[in-house]
């Protein structure tokens, strides 16, 4: 009996030591675990400031690329900011000055002082002033040229798909209901964009979350969202196509108004021409399919062209236009512009609007910064200068 609870006790001692092995095991698993949280979240947090302040510096050094323009006098056009980020090579990352070595031949990896010890940051610079401001309806002059080209831009019968449906709140919205809708948000009254009655809140207070128009202009492009009629097809459509491609957006709330024939795309530039094409009964030269696919074979050769001529003045465009094969070069009918007495009203060859999106990359962390400057008017401390000297003035910030 005496040996039977021996035994019986050094079975109880061992079970005790393997029930407190497993326990300590277990807690040292996740005491490691947490640690290792801990040192990971430490590490980011490390990395996501080092990443914000490449982002910041970046964004400086666009503002002081952008500060050279009025240098440069107002009839070099040449879009030179669109290059900032082979310019800002020598900056951005640890192989200083990678881009120009590439591209020159200018080896700046013996140089002190160029490049970043750790990480990088990429930095693209894209003008406002090549969209349509959907902003520009504060007075009625202003509120029909933007009716005028948004339906322009909406017209295409390729998008007959998007107004052929329901919208959220199941009814159908045609073309000019969008329209009106947009311009209804942003313009100061509560008559709707076309005069034929008031506007009518029904939708916007029927919501869950109830609101009212603004009736005021936007204050960012993802205040467009809060718009009925713009969800998301319509938004991918014609305001923001692609997010990791900025410089593929239509719309824009930050413009002057006028639009730069020497950075627009295609698709922005159609809907002005059109409008310069329409006569005094009202009648535009695309309505005519002929007509409308050699308007887009001018503008698109237009572009390709204008990389390494761009237009010094308006003149010179609306001359492209009408007689690409004198002034472009190309074998191609010339489009008729009746109405191009508009042309200084609606294009420009110059841009003073510019988003600056920077990218501050260390480890696994990435800060955008997504800045919007106006690089036009006088400093407000000192009159006798301008805020381009210091990059511009600053319209908008957010960092993501």
């Amino acid at each position: 009996m005496r040996r039977v609870a021996k035994d019986s006790e050094r079975g109880i001692a061992l079970l005790m030591v393997l029930v407190a092995l497993t326990v300590l095991g277990a807690m040292t698993a996740d005491f490691m675990e947490t640690n290792e949280t801990y040192v990971a979240t430490a590490v980011n947090e490390r990395d996501a400031v080092k990443a914000e302040y490449l982002a910041r510096s970046g964004v400086n050094l666009a503002r002081l690329l952008l500060s050279v323009q009025p240098i440069l006098g107002k009839s070099l056009n040449f879009p030179f900011w669109q290059y900032a980020d082979m310019i800002m090579s020598p900056f951005s990352g640890p192989e200083a000055g990678g881009g120009l070595t590439d591209m020159a031949g200018i080896d700046l990896q013996g140089a002190k002082g160029l490049g970043v010890s750790e990480g990088n940051f990429t930095v693209k610079i894209l003008d406002e002033d090549s969209k349509i401001n959907v902003n520009m309806a504060s007075d009625q002059v202003m509120r029909k040229r933007m009716v005028d080209q948004l339906a322009m831009l909406m017209a295409p019968v390729e998008y007959d798909p998007l107004f052929d449906r329901q919208s959220s709140d199941g009814q159908f919205l045609a073309r000019e209901d969008v329209i009106c809708e947009i311009i209804d948000w942003t313009d100061p009254d509560e008559d709707r964009c076309d005069f034929s009655g008031s506007e009518d809140p029904s939708y916007y207070q029927s919501l869950d979350t109830p609101y009212e128009r603004k009736n005021a202009p936007f204050d960012s492009l993802e205040e467009l969202h809060l718009v009925r009629g713009v969800d998301d097809d319509v938004w991918s459509t014609f305001v923001d196509p692609d997010p990791s491609k900025p410089e593929a957006r239509v719309m824009t709330v930050w413009g002057k108004g006028k639009v730069n024939v020497n950075t627009a795309p295609a698709q922005v530039l159609f809907p002005l021409v059109c409008m310069m094409a329409t006569d005094d009964t009202g009648v535009s030269a695309c309505l005519d399919p002929m007509q409308r696919l050699n308007l887009l074979a001018i503008l698109q050769a237009m572009i390709t062209l204008r990389t390494f001529m761009p237009f010094g003045t308006v003149r010179d465009f609306v001359a492209a236009i009408e007689s690409p094969e004198e002034r472009l070069f190309l074998p191609l009918a010339g489009f008729p512009l009746p109405g191009k007495r508009l042309a200084r009203q609606l294009v420009t060859t110059r841009s003073t609007v510019f988003s600056i999106y920077a990218d501050g990359t260390v480890g696994k962390v990435t800060k955008r910064i997504h800045v919007v400057v106006d690089t036009e008017g006088t400093d407000m401390l000192d009159s006798a200068k301008t805020v381009a000297a210091s990059g511009g003035s600053v319209l908008y910030w957010r960092m993501d």
